[in-house]
């Protein structure tokens, strides 16, 4: 997982004012809990989903005439200026029947040196669900236990990446926009100044930057208001973590303003001129997103362009009148799979899992509406994956579940789609990069993996050209309570089998 944490220089002025501000922030509550949703049919909206809308709060210490002027121009009114959640719905149709693979393998059962290596290492083999299959279809080279639904860990993100291909598109790109209300006399704004998200999965101080530099050439200097963030493009209950490490950064919950993947740092010097590291926030929990931002607000605003604000930090939806100043785009879907697969980004990818939900079914996005729209476009493919079930779209989670022969499969139709090589791209290359980097040294530059671990789950999916040119799907799922690291050796050996097999005809053998 790529540590997202990024630093900061703070003034001593600035730092102290941001910790009296930090005093008074606010912050909306959410309740632990799950949202699991089995992506294998389709519903309508208000029968998968049955939401209603969360209702607007009042900011804190609020006076009853500030209470009452936010109400007025609050009222009625969800979001204002929303380009992406105008944004139509991508069409998915049924392709009406299923085109999995149902049939048997060349091979079904593991060869006998890897179910030997597996009991050597105290492992069931019945626990290591594999397929392969060519990717230009055929009969599968090997079948074994690949009807189980499995634990996939991190291979899950391919499931998303997938379909986040096919509803969101390559060139999709996420909005985060900044307003504000009130009148300007002179240099100052008679009123807040607004932040919406629309969930990047990538937004840095770079892009708050800028955004902040178009606010500053509209001639503004102080801000009589506050600071306002809107989150509301998506509702989504903090998930806790399944390890016991809430400030662990794969851990990190998702949100549709998520900044610096919610990891900050800041440096100051003090009265000795020593540099020290403070982390004001544990930065991973379901009510720290803002005080990150909020931080960077006062160094950027107040340290860099010194500007003023008066007022402190606010949780809001935009009001109703409020002046869009500027927009910033993200770096496009392909470029943020990249890295959700080769480093294995669990906050991206679950900020990928409810775009699409906000895309397909409205705002906000939900865990089960990005359920839903994997569903449709695995529908839409000819897939019905009776066995999938998503939590959050990343593999963190002890319920998403997956058959072998449903990845395996889902990966010969992405390899026989329009959306091949951006998948493919995002891909670790075997021996070369990302998460299997260290791995099969000496067949570095013949596969493309994605990876995944957790607390008794190993697996690996991809795709690997075998010695005799033939490229092949290989999906390994492996649950078992006994697994430790060295199981990845197995799972090595039996790629090594794929590759030097099929030319030695060892793979035909029933």
């Amino acid at each position: 997982m790529k540590n997202g944490e990024s630093m900061r220089i703070l003034h001593l002025g600035t730092l102290l004012m941001l910790s009296v501000s930090l005093v008074a922030c606010s912050s909306q509550n959410v309740q632990p809990g799950t949202a699991v949703a089995s992506a294998g049919t389709t519903h309508t909206q208000a029968e998968l989903f049955g939401e209603t809308p969360s209702q607007t709060s009042v900011p804190q210490a609020a006076t009853p005439v500030q209470q009452s002027q936010w109400q007025a121009r609050t009222a009625n009114h969800q979001a204002s200026a929303e380009p992406v959640a105008k944004l139509q719905p991508t069409p998915l149709n049924s392709a009406g029947g299923d085109k999995t693979y149902r049939g048997a393998g060349k091979l079904n059962r593991l060869p006998d040196n890897i179910a030997s290596s597996l009991r050597l290492r105290g492992l069931s083999e019945q626990n290591l669900g594999a397929y392969v299959r060519p990717v230009n279809g055929g009969q599968p080279l090997l079948v074994a236990y690949a009807d189980t639904p499995r634990n996939p860990a991190s291979t899950m993100k391919l499931v998303t990446s997938y379909a986040a291909l096919g509803v969101l598109g390559p060139d999709y790109r996420w909005p985060t926009e900044i307003y504000t209300i009130g009148n300007v006399a002179g240099d100052t704004l008679q009123g807040d100044v607004i932040i919406k998200g629309y969930g990047n999965p990538d937004f840095r101080e770079a892009d708050f930057r800028q955004l902040l530099q178009a606010l500053r050439a509209r001639g503004i200097r102080n801000i009589a208001g506050n600071f306002v963030v809107d989150k509301t493009y998506f509702n989504v209950p903090y998930q806790a973590a399944i390890d016991g490490k809430e400030g662990a950064s794969y851990n990190a919950q998702p949100e549709a303003l998520l900044y610096n993947e919610r990891g900050s740092c800041y440096e100051m010097r003090n009265k000795a001129g020593q540099i020290q590291r403070i982390c004001p926030i544990a930065p991973r929990n379901g009510n720290d997103l803002n005080v990150n931002l909020f931080g960077d607000f006062w160094k950027i605003w107040v340290g860099e362009m010194g500007g003023h604000l008066n007022g402190g930090l606010q949780v809001q939806a935009v009001p109703a009148g409020a002046q869009l100043v500027s927009t910033h785009q993200s770096a496009p879907l392909r470029d943020v799979l990249v890295e959700i697969n080769k480093d294995s980004n669990n906050v991206k990818a679950r900020q990928v899992l409810l775009s699409m939900g906000a895309k397909q079914f409205g705002a906000p996005g939900t865990t089960q509406k990005g359920a839903g729209a994997v569903g449709q476009f695995m529908e839409s493919r000819g897939l019905r994956f009776s066995n999938l079930k998503i939590e959050n779209g990343s593999g963190l989670s002890r319920v998403e579940r997956i058959s072998t022969r449903e990845m395996g499969e889902m990966l010969v139709d992405a390899y026989n789609s329009p959306y091949r090589d951006e998948l493919m791209r995002s891909m670790a290359v075997l021996g070369v990069d990302g998460t299997v980097k260290s791995r099969l040294k000496n067949l570095a530059g013949r596969g493309k993996f994605k990876t995944g671990t957790l607390r008794d789950v190993r697996a690996l999916a991809g795709y690997l050209t075998a010695a005799n040119g033939q490229t092949y799907v290989v999906a390994l799922l492996h649950n078992d309570a006994s697994i430790r690291a060295t199981a990845k050796e197995s799972h090595d050996d039996l790629v090594e089998w794929v590759y030097y097999g099929a030319q030695n005809n060892v793979a035909s053998a029933q």
